[in-house]
Parts: structure tokens; C-alpha cells; sequence
């Protein structure tokens, strides 16, 4: 008896699958958007319940729009449960340098150290930080470097608010067991 062509090549295949998804779930990972079994909300439903505090500058304002759109998707909350309360620091540093002793190259770093506050007795509840860096070309034209510039910085404040909502919604994952 032979085996067709490719049956032992999907035996293997669909072998480690089940082996992933066991190793997987005896290491004790979960979703972190699941439902909780005990309170029966998951960690989006506690996100929408989640002030997002303004920020100063344009930074801060495209951070706090897109901080909105990732966890209160349908507008702020009206009566909110907590508050995130954000400060971004932003630096460039120079990476490369033409003859002429003019930059080619830049680096933006961002922080943003920011804390969830228990509004019902102002304690804070969790705390953390995120940093991101991008990088960008410095050419001739003023112009294309402030476009640039600000694509660099729109896309560092997305992978912080990505970053954010994952931490922020692991620590209610984790607090509401």
C-alpha cells in the first residue's frame, strides 16, 4: 500500500498544528479580548469604559484621536470608569550627515508614559510606557521634509496606540479574574 502524493506532507502539517494549539493552550495563553467566564464582559467592553484624557499639541491630539478610535469606537463614554492620562516626550536625532555638514537622515523616538486612574477614588491602577522610533530621509526641499517628518510621527503614535490599547486591555484581562 502506497501513500498518495502529498498525504504524508499534510499528515506532518496538520501534526503540528495540534501540537502548536496544545503547546499553546498548556502554556496558559488566552485572547486577550475573550470574554471573562466569571464577569462575563472581555477586555473591550472595560476599554470602552475608559476616559482618554486630552493632550497638548499636535502629537497629542492625533495620539488622543487614535487612542479614541481604538478604544472607544463609539465616541467617549458618558459616564467613564477611569481616565488615561498621557505624557508624550518626542526627540530627533540625527543619524546621517552629507559632506556639506547637512543632515540625510533622522530618527524619531517617541514616549509616552501614561497611567489609568480608578475614577471613583483617583487611584492610579496601572501604569506604563511606550516608545516607538521611525526614521526619515532629509532632502533639499523644506517642504518634503516636513511631509516626511510628520509621516514618521503618524506612524510611531499608531504602533504607541496599538501598543497602548494591547497593555492597557491585557491589564483588565488580567485584574478582572
Amino acid at each position: 500500500m502506497t501513500l498518495a502524493p502529498g498525504t504524508m506532507k499534510r499528515f506532518l502539517i496538520s501534526s503540528g498544528l495540534i501540537l502548536a494549539f496544545i503547546s499553546l493552550s498548556a502554556c496558559g495563553f488566552q485572547p486577550v479580548y475573550r470574554k471573562n467566564s466569571e464577569t462575563g464582559y472581555s477586555s473591550n467592553q472595560y476599554l470602552q469604559t475608559v476616559r482618554i484624557a486630552p493632550l497638548p499639541d499636535r502629537p497629542g491630539q492625533i495620539l488622543h484621536n487614535m487612542l479614541r478610535d481604538r478604544m472607544n469606537p463609539l465616541g467617549q463614554p458618558r459616564q467613564p470608569f477611569y481616565s488615561l492620562d498621557s505624557i508624550i516626550t518626542e526627540t530627533t536625532k540625527d543619524l546621517a550627515v552629507r559632506l556639506d555638514n547637512t543632515t540625510s537622515r533622522t530618527n524619531l523616538t517617541i514616549l509616552v508614559k501614561y497611567r489609568l486612574l480608578r475614577l471613583s477614588d483617583g487611584s492610579a491602577v496601572y501604569s506604563g510606557s511606550s516608545r516607538s522610533t521611525n526614521s526619515f530621509d532629509q532632502l533639499d526641499d523644506p517642504y518634503t521634509n516636513l511631509v516626511a517628518e510628520d509621516t514618521a510621527r503618524k506612524r510611531v503614535l499608531r504602533q504607541i496606540a496599538d501598543d497602548m490599547t494591547l497593555q492597557v486591555g491585557s491589564y483588565f484581562t488580567n485584574a478582572t479574574k
